[in-house]
């Protein structure tokens, strides 16, 4: 095509081939891309862009959609890691060791994933040629032995590490059905340790903030170069010192106390930087620190005390009251206003219909000297 339209020295063209490993999946096999197509972008893009914003939307309302979203998101995440607690994944083949380890460890969405791959190794690929160390194997598609499509299988079994052409575990982290088909020719009944992710865990949340209990963190020092260890260390450190500081909140002497030992827990951290024994740093720093207090014994709630909940004082300032069988079916007879009006006390009748009100209230009624004057006045109208 570019012979054809003479498109060797076309400057757009050049700048596209240029970031090729940009756009196109086949140039970049060595990273985490989940296995998303070029093609599948813009549509996964739009589907997610058009249930937030419309053409007429501006900026802020398009945040506030993706906040949401997020948010919808987040709480998905939830309900699958409650689920994973939950209950356990029963494997298609109950014998298979591989299968076993894999529901152990990964989480129900993803064990789908790999239970595919592996059902598709085992009974989908043959291997068509193997070098004579084992180390290396050719693998195709079982029903299309006559195409000339294979992948390349690398196997070295003393750092128990394999490799595929492919590059499924580097995209998406989990073994391709080229490696379960070569693992059911070695007799290989067990999945390496590092190629058990800790993203795709059932259980990755948790030991993700879990700390020193996480592989790699127990006996074997952290580098710093080391980027997802690294992450870890912050993570536990940070969660630990937040829930001692929530603790200490309030308390003078806590506080006190809480920030002089950080202060010389960075001046001991210093030293050691530094190729010095912390030892110096505690000899310069006995100043600072706030001596051991006697603090007063727990408190235990004494005999007799009723564990009932202690009312607020909106409770305590408006009690309910309990009406009795008898008020109730009085309140259900009387609904009439007469009846009511009846048996209502003094207190209850208004101002205007008591006895002394009327009493005390002007007559309507006119006067006798106005009533004369008025008759007078109509009498002198017929006469005349």
């Amino acid at each position: 095509m570019i012979n054809q339209g003479d498109l060797q020295n076309h400057d757009w063209l050049k700048d596209l081939y240029r970031i090729r490993n940009k756009w196109s999946t086949a140039f970049n096999k060595n990273c985490f891309n989940l296995g998303i197509l070029s093609t599948q972008r813009s549509e996964c893009t739009n589907n997610v862009c058009h249930g937030i914003s419309k053409a007429t939307s501006s900026i802020t309302e398009c945040f506030l959609g993706l906040e949401k979203l997020i948010i919808t998101w987040r709480c998905n995440e939830q309900d699958e890691d409650f689920r994973c607690s939950q209950s356990d994944v029963v494997p298609v083949i109950r014998s298979s060791p591989i299968l076993k380890q894999a529901a152990r460890y990964y989480s129900m969405k993803l064990y789908s994933f790999f239970e595919e791959e592996f059902l598709q190794g085992v009974g989908g690929m043959s291997i068509v040629h193997a070098s004579a160390d084992s180390t290396t194997f050719f693998v195709k598609n079982a029903d299309r032995c006559d195409q000339p499509q294979q992948w390349t299988v690398h196997v070295d079994a003393a750092d128990n590490l394999v490799h595929c052409t492919c590059g499924k575990f580097s995209m998406m982290g989990i073994l391709c059905s080229h490696i379960m088909r070569v693992f059911r020719q070695l007799d290989i009944s067990k999945i390496p340790s590092q190629y058990l992710l800790l993203r795709w865990s059932a259980r990755g949340r948790k030991d993700f903030y879990a700390g020193p209990t996480v592989t790699g963190m127990g006996n074997k020092p952290i580098h710093s170069n080391d980027g997802g260890s690294g992450m870890i260390f912050r993570n536990h450190l940070s969660r630990f010192a937040y829930q001692i500081s929530t603790r200490a909140q309030g308390n003078e002497d806590a506080e006190q106390y809480m920030l002089a030992a950080m202060v010389e827990m960075a001046d001991n951290v210093d030293f050691i930087l530094a190729g010095k024994p912390s030892n110096q740093g505690d000899n310069q720093n006995t100043a600072g620190t706030v001596p051991n207090k006697v603090k007063d014994p727990v408190k235990c709630r004494p005999k007799g005390v009723s564990n009932a909940r202690l009312k607020s004082h909106w409770e305590k300032k408006k009690p309910k009251r309990k009406r009795t069988s008898n008020q109730e079916n009085t309140s259900k007879e009387d609904t009439g206003p007469a009846h009511q009006f009846v048996h209502a006390t003094c207190s209850t009748i208004p101002e205007c219909l008591t006895e002394e009100y009327i009493l005390r209230r002007p007559s309507s009624l006119p006067s006798a000297e106005y009533t004369r004057m008025m008759m007078e006045i109509i009498d002198s109208d017929r006469q005349s």
